[in-house]
């Protein structure tokens, strides 16, 4: 028995330790209209996310300063709006203007989205402006995401809310018939969210590309989540850690080719619950880093060379060239897969035009991720035919003298910077030598292109030169 009961506290105080928070105070607003009762709203807020906003509004109602308030501002498919002192028993004129003695609030934004029932924090341009006026949606209003404080919402009550925003008003949007609030304290509520269950990518997913979509179930009292990412099974370190309002998530910051674990915890507004499950998943191999051409390159020629850098994991490569950034299937002009190689010779480009490039990661038939896109414009020169990428030449980097191997077909090895352009061309007369010494004591640092041409293919070598 008192093994078992130990078993029980262990338990216990473990859920305490992760699902630390603050209880959500709870308020209920009655309503009159015209002096005649209406219906009561209740509310909880939530001081785990927004704990200045939740002082404020507890602060004012201890001091009774909603009591004899009104809601000023009804919009049917958007939201009611009150709390404005003006209102007790000013000029309907300076109803939603404010009183400039209140304190403000700085704002507190965060994920949890305007969806109806949410509450939140009034304000005028300052973001920091918020006092005593605050909001229910009574439709959702994402376009408020970000940009306002939500701070609560309602738990009973929202048919006297549909009630009030359906009053007949005036042009301001002002009921005709004031409706006063009297608001309470009621408790608190306590209640922890259950861990949410991970969905997708399944435990052990491998290939996992920058486009994947992360998704979660969860209990139907958080109002947001935080995922977390970790190349360490016991997140005894955390690589990343994201809130989203929503039970999906849409990342793109991860390393490729890595073994990552995730986990989801729920946030109610209060309390946090225990992680989720641990789920493990190896993401697809990182997008290549382009060469050349280079970002903004001119006077390329009509059938460059385009190179790469191997990407860790990769066994494969598509090369995407476009008329347009967007790489429409209708603005593509090359779309080459299955390139084992780090660089692919295009062909057949128009002259003095605009396009963009790009390469996608494959490991095996897994899609990767791509690299980042570069920009080019082609001149009125063509180059040569079929490319072969082979990494051999020697030293590199290179200081003075870089050889490359060369055999009887060989003819001549051109020389080519980051644009594609010419710099220097040496025709073979002597095959009696394996190598050839190519003189680059005068060349810049960078990196450069060495074509060793036969006929109509070409060996091509991306080397640096340092100094």
């Amino acid at each position: 028995m008192k093994k078992g009961l130990f078993i029980i506290i262990l338990v216990y105080t473990t859920m305490q330790a992760f699902a630390q928070g603050i209880d959500k105070p709870r308020y209920q607003i009655v309503t009159h209209r015209a002096g005649n009762y209406l219906g009561t709203i209740q509310i909880e807020l939530f001081p785990l996310i927004t704990p200045l906003a939740t002082a404020n509004f507890d602060s004012l109602v201890n001091a009774q300063a909603y009591d004899s308030t009104a809601f000023h501002r009804v919009v049917p498919g958007f939201v009611i709006q009150g709390g404005d002192p003006n209102s007790i028993n000013g000029p309907v004129s300076t109803w939603g203007m404010g009183n400039p003695n209140q304190p403000n609030v700085n704002a507190e934004f965060n994920v949890v989205q305007h969806i109806r029932g949410r509450m939140g924090a009034a304000r005028d341009v300052d973001t920091n402006s918020a006092n005593s006026q605050f909001y229910f949606c009574v439709a959702p209003a994402l376009f408020l995401d970000g940009n306002y404080t939500v701070y609560g919402q309602v738990t009973s009550g929202m048919d006297v809310v549909d009630t009030i925003v359906l009053s007949p008003r005036d042009a301001n949007d002002v009921p005709l018939q004031k409706i006063e609030m009297f608001v309470t304290n009621i408790g608190v509520n306590d209640s922890v969210p259950a861990a949410p269950a991970l969905v997708q990518p399944a435990t052990a997913s491998v290939g996992i590309a920058s486009t994947q979509l992360f998704t979660w179930l969860a209990d139907n009292q958080a109002i947001m989540y935080r995922a977390e990412f970790s190349t360490d099974s016991t997140f005894a370190t955390i690589d990343y850690k994201i809130n989203c309002g929503v039970k999906q998530l849409a990342f793109n910051g991860l390393s490729g080719n890595t073994v990552y674990y995730w986990r989801v915890i729920s946030n109610n507004g209060g309390h946090e619950s225990l992680p989720s499950m641990v789920y493990s998943f190896t993401t697809a191999p990182a997008g290549p880093t382009l060469v050349l051409p280079a970002d903004s390159a001119t006077g390329v020629n009509l059938n460059p060379v385009f190179n790469w850098n191997a990407a860790p994991g990769a066994t494969s490569y598509t090369l995407q060239v476009a008329k347009f950034a967007t790489f429409t299937p209708a603005a593509l002009v090359i779309n080459q897969p299955g390139i084992t190689g780090t660089a692919y010779m295009g062909n057949n480009l128009l002259p003095n035009n605009k396009y963009y490039w790009r390469v996608q990661s494959f490991t095996g038939t897994a899609a990767g991720n791509f690299s980042s896109k570069f920009l080019f414009f082609t001149g009125t020169t063509t180059g040569i035919a079929q490319v072969n990428t082979i990494n051999n030449a020697y030293p590199n980097p290179a200081n003075d003298v870089v050889y490359l191997p060369i055999n009887t077909n060989t003819n001549t090895i051109t020389l080519e910077d980051v644009n594609g352009r010419m710099l220097q061309q040496q025709h073979i007369r002597n095959h009696t030598q394996s190598l050839f010494a190519f003189d680059v004591s005068t060349i810049p640092a960078g990196n450069y292109l060495f074509v060793v041409s036969e006929s109509d293919k070409a060996n091509v070598y991306n080397v640096t030169i340092q100094k």
